[in-house]
């Protein structure tokens, strides 16, 4: 599916301000590195055809990498945090996109998609300026952090049968070597 990046400069009063130059270097390298790790690993990718299908088709599947960005974040926030688990889950990994996510597979020709996002974001001069006053007075401020979640989708079912988390105080995709890593991160035991 296409990949769901955004990269953006962390302002000195904390606001997240997107780079688009930033985000479409990230996408580039992003694909190269995940293209590279499924020759590695002698999988097969198929990118997602924008053109396929009808136009109520491919507005549903572009709905769906938005509606994968929701799911994802409620996994992170309920899967990940004991204390927020739902009680209807029990304990178990039982996450969905739901039925409608079968438009991928008949307009794609695929049985499962492969989902991506990622956030980062970089302190700017002010912002570590404000980061060094701050800890001058005993304050805390938060620099720059990386989110990123992959999930594999059964496209018959619309169930996420694999997903995997990042999240860290760092990381660059603005560059290909550390967007390889941070893609090997994010598929490192799937595609085995």
């Amino acid at each position: 599916m296409p990949i769901d990046v955004e990269l953006s400069q962390l302002t000195a009063g904390g606001l997240e301000e997107p780079h688009s130059e930033w985000t479409e270097q990230a996408l580039k390298h992003m694909r190269a590195a995940l293209e590279q790790e499924a020759r590695a690993r002698n999988v097969r990718l198929v990118d997602f055809n924008r053109d396929a299908g009808t136009a109520s088709d491919r507005e549903t599947s572009i709905d769906l990498v938005k509606l994968h960005r929701a799911v994802g974040g409620s996994v992170l926030l309920h899967q990940y945090n004991p204390g927020l688990a739902l009680p209807s889950k029990e304990g178990k990994f039982s996450w969905s996109l739901g039925p409608s996510a079968a438009v991928i597979s008949s307009t794609q020709g695929t049985d499962y998609a492969l989902f991506l996002f990622v956030r980062d974001s970089y302190a700017t001069a002010g912002r570590v300026a404000m980061i060094i006053v701050g800890a001058l007075f005993g304050v805390g401020l938060p620099g720059g952090v990386q989110v990123g979640f992959s999930s594999l989708v059964d496209l018959k079912t619309g169930d996420i049968v694999w997903f995997n988390r990042l999240l860290r105080p760092m990381g660059d995709l603005r560059t290909p070597e550390a967007a390889a890593e941070t893609v090997r991160a994010l598929v490192s035991d799937m595609m085995r």
